[in-house]
């Protein structure tokens, strides 16, 4: 897909995750690069910028692919100006990008116990991964919440169904009872920050029952999800909750919430598994 076309699914949440966001954001500039009629390096680098800009704009909370576009501009402004070395640059960013995934499977497979419950929250590629990884060898349950107002956590149901794992789906209002069945936590990360983790809506309240019933909550998330910024919270669309509700109601509708460090037991990552102080310490060096 060009720019624009990327631009238009990530809004419409048909490219979810960060993962995904991430992986389609660098085949864009890699598809702007490939189409770019630009002679000089300073035209490439307008042009590319301006297709950066529109892809950060699409979600404000998406550090992982603000991180990796950054890098290959850091890479692209010292170079010389050749498309060929550019094309390998985003080359070497997406494998590099399997390769810590890879990684944090390793890591998070090494977590889960045979006949562990599982319980996850809202869609992330990570986890889901972890989870079918997991299976190959054990013997797990997952249990999950459909994540209103989009249902997401139906998407990571309908995938892990397809890998044969045994899933028991909940309503959102029924979180409390499947954390309750659970052994562990595992969900993903859009962003990390020294103040905390922002995840999906429900995730706050979610870190909460777990610390409540002592369930270890764990994080997985790369290292290039730290952000410096101070995070925005997305408010999105009321006809997402209530398509034509009464005009005196007034919809709140945020994409995301901010979990306190201090209610997760670590960070899944590809370097191991670390506290999120040390985690946040570690994605600073990179």
């Amino acid at each position: 897909m060009n720019v624009q076309e990327t631009c238009k699914a990530i809004k419409e949440l048909r490219i979810q995750g960060a993962e995904n966001i991430t992986t389609a954001a660098l085949l864009a500039i890699k598809d702007a690069i490939q189409r770019s009629k630009a002679k000089t390096k300073e035209a490439m680098l307008w042009e590319l910028d301006l297709a950066r800009i529109h892809l950060i704009n699409t979600r404000p909370t998406e550090p992982e692919m603000r991180n990796y576009l950054n890098a290959f501009f850091s890479y692209a402004e010292q170079e010389e100006y050749k498309k060929q070395k550019l094309l390998k640059k985003i080359d070497f960013l997406l494998q590099k990008q399997k390769e810590n995934k890879d990684k944090i499977n390793f890591h998070g497979d090494s977590l889960i116990k045979n006949h562990a419950k599982i319980y996850t929250h809202c869609h992330s590629s990570t986890v889901n991964a972890i989870l079918k990884k997991a299976n190959k060898r054990k013997i797990i349950t997952v249990y999950n919440t459909e994540t209103r107002p989009l249902f997401q956590g139906r998407i990571t149901a309908t995938e892990l169904a397809k890998e044969k794992i045994p899933i028991h789906h909940y309503v959102d209002a029924s979180m409390c009872n499947a954390i309750k069945e659970a052994d562990i936590i595992l969900i993903g990360a859009d962003a990390i920050s020294s103040e905390g983790v922002y995840n999906k809506i429900g995730s706050e309240l979610l870190a909460i029952l777990a610390n409540h019933y002592h369930k270890p909550l764990y994080v997985c998330a790369s290292l290039m999800k730290l952000d410096a910024h101070r995070e925005i919270i997305e408010e999105r669309s009321a006809k997402e909750i209530w398509e034509k509700a009464p005009k005196e109601v007034q919809i709140h509708n945020p994409a995301f919430e901010k979990i306190h460090l201090k209610h997760i037991k670590g960070i899944i990552c590809e370097q191991g598994i670390l506290r999120p102080k040390k985690f946040i310490k570690k994605a600073k060096t990179i």
